[in-house]
C-alpha cells in the first residue's frame, strides 16, 4: 500500500510538472519568447514587455485552429524599419486571437512628423493579417506610426470589438494612419470597432464580399472604397449602422482616373450617422490620385450598382453633403 501510493504520487509530480513545462513554452513574458510558442497550439503573449527596436513579432505559420492570447501592454520601441515592414503578421487557418485584455503601443507620436508614408522619418506598418481566417476579438492598438492592420489575402476572418485610438501628442501629425486596408481579401467583417486616426477609417482597396457594420470612426477620412488603382475589383461591400465624427469625409469612393481593369460594383451604405463632417458627406470620384484629386475623371474603373440609404447628420459650416465627379 505504502509502495503503491509512493509510486501514485511520483507519477502525477511528474504528470503535473510536464503539464506545467507545456504551458510555460506556450506562453511568452517578453520578446525574445515568442519565437517559441509557434509550435503550439494555444499560445498566451503576456505583457508588459517591449519590443526591442527594428524587431518585430511574427506569428505566420501558425497550426491550424490554433489559440493566441494576448493580455497586457506590448510596447514596440522607436527604430527606423520604413513602410514596407509591418511590427506584427499573424497568419494561418481558422486561428482565434483574444486580445480583449491586450494593448499594443506603436509609440506613434516619436514617428509622426506630418508626412505619413510618404516621406519624412521612416514609419513601418503596424499589424498585418495575410492569409488568414478565424477571428481576432477586442485588440486596443496605440499610437499607430502609419497604416495600423493591413488584411490581405484573406479568407472568412472577422475583427470584432478592436479600439484603434492615435489621440494624444502630435495627434494632427500622424497623417496616413489608416485603420483598416482591405486587399484581395474575402468574406471578411470588420464589426464593434472604434478608430480615432487620421486617413480612411478603412479603405477596401479590393476584395468581394466585404462587412463593415456597427463602427465608430473619428477624425479621419471616412469609410471608404479605394482607392482603386489599374486591375483592383471590388465586389460586394456592406456597409452598416456606422457613425463617422469629426472628420473630413464619411462615405466615399475613389478612384484613379488611368485604373484599367478596376472596378467597383455592388456596394451598399445604410444607416451612416454623420457629425461634424469638415468636407464631404458623401464623395464619388474618379479623379484621384495619391497627390489630390485632378478635377479630370477617368471612366477606367467603373462604379456601379451603389446603393446608399439613410445617411444622414450633420456637416461642418463649408461642408457639402454630396459630391460626385464621375466620367
Amino acid at each position: 500500500m505504502r509502495v503503491s501510493a509512493i509510486a501514485a504520487a511520483i507519477l502525477a509530480t511528474a504528470v503535473t510538472a510536464t503539464s506545467i513545462e507545456k504551458r510555460s513554452g506556450c506562453t511568452a513574458t517578453s520578446y525574445s519568447q515568442i519565437a517559441g510558442t509557434k509550435s503550439c497550439s494555444a499560445i498566451v503573449i503576456q505583457g508588459p514587455f517591449t519590443v526591442p527596436a527594428n524587431q518585430k513579432i511574427d506569428l505566420t505559420g501558425l497550426k491550424t485552429g490554433s489559440t493566441v492570447k494576448i493580455v497586457g501592454t506590448i510596447t514596440f520601441a522607436k527604430g527606423n524599419l520604413n513602410k514596407d515592414n509591418f511590427l506584427v503578421t499573424i497568419g494561418g487557418t481558422n486561428i482565434n486571437v483574444d486580445a480583449t485584455k491586450g494593448i499594443f503601443n506603436g509609440n506613434g507620436p516619436l514617428y509622426w512628423d506630418g508626412k505619413g508614408g510618404n516621406s519624412g522619418v521612416n514609419k513601418p506598418k503596424f499589424v498585418r493579417l495575410t492569409k488568414m481566417s478565424g477571428s481576432l476579438t477586442g485588440l486596443t492598438i496605440l499610437g499607430s506610426p502609419v497604416h495600423t492592420f493591413s488584411i490581405n489575402g484573406c479568407k472568412g476572418l472577422t475583427l470584432s470589438g478592436v479600439t484603434i485610438d492615435n489621440r494624444g501628442p502630435k495627434y494632427a501629425l500622424g497623417h496616413n494612419t489608416d485603420g483598416f486596408d482591405i486587399s484581395s481579401s474575402s468574406d471578411v467583417t470588420i464589426t464593434g470597432a472604434k478608430v480615432y486616426n487620421n486617413d480612411d477609417c478603412v479603405a477596401i482597396n479590393s476584395g468581394t464580399n466585404i462587412k463593415f457594420t456597427n463602427n465608430y470612426c473619428s477624425g479621419g477620412h471616412g469609410i471608404s472604397i479605394g482607392s482603386i488603382k489599374a486591375g483592383a475589383i471590388v465586389d460586394g461591400v456592406t456597409v452598416s449602422s456606422c457613425t463617422v465624427a469629426d472628420s473630413d469625409n464619411a462615405v466615399r469612393i475613389k478612384a484613379y482616373p488611368n485604373a484599367t481593369g478596376g472596378k467597383v460594383n455592388n456596394v451598399t451604405y445604410s444607416d451612416i450617422t454623420l457629425s461634424n463632417i469638415a468636407k464631404y458627406g458623401i464623395v464619388i470620384e474618379q479623379d484621384y490620385t495619391n497627390d489630390g484629386p485632378t478635377g479630370k475623371p477617368g471612366a477606367a474603373a467603373p462604379i456601379t450598382n451603389v446603393n446608399l440609404n439613410n445617411i444622414h447628420g450633420t456637416m461642418a459650416k463649408k461642408g457639402l453633403s454630396v459630391y460626385v465627379l464621375c466620367a
